[in-house]
């Protein structure tokens, strides 16, 4: 794999035809599947459960499947539910989760890579404290919820806070970041050091998603 990896969020392809445009994806070169979960209870959003992604792992088993679990509360049933559906990475939030520390070493120790995603307005001091159990740590750039959102400025200079917390603990996590990021974005955000980008309406949404993906990674200096 590149040094730095483009995924697809699901969010934005077609929910009718979704099948044919994680073929596309694939074939277009995508790295991973983003795989969003809403619940109306931490976003107001709702899209998809476990079932859907047992799904699509049994058609793709090949994939990668970068679950990002926007749920309260985060308890171990939802969590097995989403390893057991076949989830690769699974990222949760630390504001919905009474114990983070307990629920990122129940994922590793089933054999997933585990992450915590930060919120435009959560500070990333808690990191600290866990980088022992962190394979990636993922900068909201825009409040979730919803596709087609525009960057926060502040958010970037939180990328670097990562980024530079993790070179002084000498641990290297996968830093991604998602929300807004377009062929416009992406330059001033793979210059924060972010090295996993989301990619939802400006890769779904073009009519040539290997072109789309060229273009992307262009401007990401890939």
């Amino acid at each position: 794999m590149s040094s730095k990896l483009f995924a697809g969020s699901i969010l934005s392809a077609d929910f009718l035809n979704l099948e044919h445009d994680v073929t596309e994806a694939l074939e277009a070169g995508i790295d991973l599947i983003h795989f969003d979960v809403m619940d109306f209870h931490f976003v107001p959003n709702m899209t998809f459960g476990p079932m859907f992604l047992k799904a699509l792992k049994q058609k793709f088993p090949q994939v990668l499947f970068d679950a990002h679990l926007m749920c309260d509360p985060i308890t171990d049933e939802v969590v097995d539910a989403y390893i057991k559906a076949g989830a690769d990475f699974l990222t949760f939030h630390p504001e919905a989760c009474h114990h983070t520390e307990r629920m990122l070493t129940r994922i590793k120790q089933a054999g997933v890579k585990a992450g915590l995603a930060l919120n435009p307005a959560t500070p990333p001091q808690l990191l600290r404290y866990l980088w022992d159990k962190l394979d990636m740590v993922l900068v909201m750039t825009v409040n979730p919820g919803f596709g087609g959102q525009t960057v926060l400025p502040a958010c970037l200079k939180k990328i670097q806070d990562v980024k530079r917390m993790a070179a002084e603990a000498n641990v290297r996590p996968y830093v991604e970041v998602d929300g807004g990021v377009n062929p416009m974005t992406i330059s001033q955000i793979a210059d924060t050091g972010a090295n996993v980008f989301v990619v939802g309406s400006a890769f779904f949404g073009a009519p040539d998603k290997k072109l789309a993906l060229s273009e992307l990674k262009q401007h990401a200096g890939v």
